[in-house]
């Protein structure tokens, strides 16, 4: 009997999850063919087949959806948190690497679409800018602190900068790909490390 019901939870859960991708899916789909400022809960009810009232409980906002959805996409991108992704490969070069191909794992899975509509909702709402770049910005320079520790540590010269020198690497990444559009390949990251990075960093 007990197996009975957690299959029962299990396979409700399930359909639950399914139902919010639908409706990730639903979004990301509309806002590509109508754009984030003439999208509406409506539509996205609509498409993926429920109805706004099942929006309307669990998100207040169109930013509060989109935001869920970009949680989402990069935690489907890193499979965790980026500072627990960032490992010793041996060198600074190496190291930093690592660390831009996984931001910008973020980019790719979430796709510009999300990422232009948060920028937009957030450009409408200084409070709400504040909010969310404060803690991003305070969680790029911890993954930052930790790996310029690895090359101290292996006994690289690496020079005393400040915490807004620290979040150069992850705003390069949003730069390339919101403003430049650049095709973000290894190639492209590793002159992003070569000619700007290492000589910020390396003493």
């Amino acid at each position: 009997m007990v197996n009975e019901m957690n299959d029962a939870s299990k396979n409700v859960r399930r359909r639950g999850d399914a139902l919010i991708e639908s409706i990730y899916n639903a979004t990301i789909e509309l806002i590509k063919k109508v754009g984030y400022t003439n999208l509406t809960f409506q539509q996205i009810a609509h498409a993926a087949k429920t109805s706004r009232t099942v929006l309307y409980r669990r998100w207040n906002t169109k930013f509060d959806l989109i935001h869920e959805i970009m949680e989402y996409k990069t935690k489907n991108a890193l499979g965790g948190e980026l500072i627990d992704k960032i490992e010793d490969t041996g060198s600074l070069r190496g190291d930093l690497l690592q660390l831009l191909t996984l931001y910008q794992s973020i980019y790719t899975e979430g796709g510009l679409e999300i990422m232009n509509a948060i920028l937009f909702e957030i450009g409408q709402d200084s409070e709400k800018l504040s909010k969310i770049e404060t803690n991003a910005r305070n969680k790029n320079i911890l993954v930052m602190r930790k790996l310029l520790g690895f090359a101290k540590n292996r006994g690289e010269k690496i020079k005393e900068v400040s915490d807004a020198t620290l979040t150069l690497p992850f705003d390069l990444i949003r730069v390339e790909n919101l403003l430049r559009r650049e095709t973000m390949d290894a190639k492209r990251l590793e002159l992003l490390v070569d000619e700007i990075l290492l000589p910020v960093f390396l003493a």
